[in-house]
């Protein structure tokens, strides 16, 4: 499709936040941007940073980001623990991807609560955010909690509005993105030992005499 469809919402998907304040007192903000998302059940409302126009635009970065709860992006989000995942409801227009959705507004609808989570901070933002907890173990009763309760897209409902295959065209593509990744990184890595070595074996041995240390004691060499 030449553009990604838009949709009314509310519609659901799973994403991180960044938890900040002190102790005791903890907010959201948005990973990547900072923004702090608003307590008390309130929405944030999707600005953009670059254009005057109504978020999402085509085109445009802008929008207030979800993942389909699919098992692919359960297991991204859930990925670090530098990070909280949860659940996030999204109103107004979306625009759809085949991996997630862009939105005009969103609020924190759960947090995912697994087994290496501080279960008292994850019950303090829940509070703070009137949102549910999600006790899960892992990326599939992640994606679990949502089906059950007919949350998100699954991969027949992006197919039908991107067309047959969006989805798995779509991870596809990202596992060849992924594979491309690790490729580049064990190249770099070949060529920082060939570097190295390169280098010791370019240095000067030592002339004249010199001491060798070993488990023998010191062993005078000349």
């Amino acid at each position: 499709m030449a553009e990604s469809p838009l949709v009314a919402g509310p519609l659901y998907g799973v994403r991180t936040w960044t938890v900040v304040g002190e102790p005791g007192a903890e907010r959201l903000a948005g990973p990547e941007s900072g923004a702090r998302w608003p307590d008390g059940g309130a929405w944030l409302e999707a600005i953009c940073p670059h254009e005057a126009h109504r978020a999402p635009q085509h085109d445009c970065m802008c929008g207030i980001y979800g993942l389909h709860p699919n098992i692919h992006n359960a297991r991204d989000v859930l990925a670090s623990r530098f990070v909280l995942a949860g659940v996030v409801e999204c109103d107004g227009a979306v625009e759809v991807h085949a991996e997630g959705f862009r939105a005009e507004r969103g609020r924190p609808h759960a947090f995912a609560l697994t087994p290496l989570r501080n279960p008292a901070l994850v019950g303090r933002l829940a509070e703070a955010y009137r949102a549910e907890v999600a006790e899960v173990r892992g990326p599939a009763e992640l994606v679990a909690w949502c089906r059950e309760r007919d949350l998100g897209l699954d991969t027949a409902a992006v197919d039908r509005l991107l067309g047959p295959g969006a989805a798995a065209q779509s991870h596809r593509e990202r596992v060849r993105r992924s594979r491309r990744l690790v490729a580049g990184l064990l190249a770099w890595l070949v060529l920082s030992v060939i570097l190295a070595l390169a280098a010791v074996a370019a240095m000067p041995d030592p002339k004249g005499p010199h001491d060798v240390f070993g488990r023998a004691g010191r062993v005078h060499i000349k």
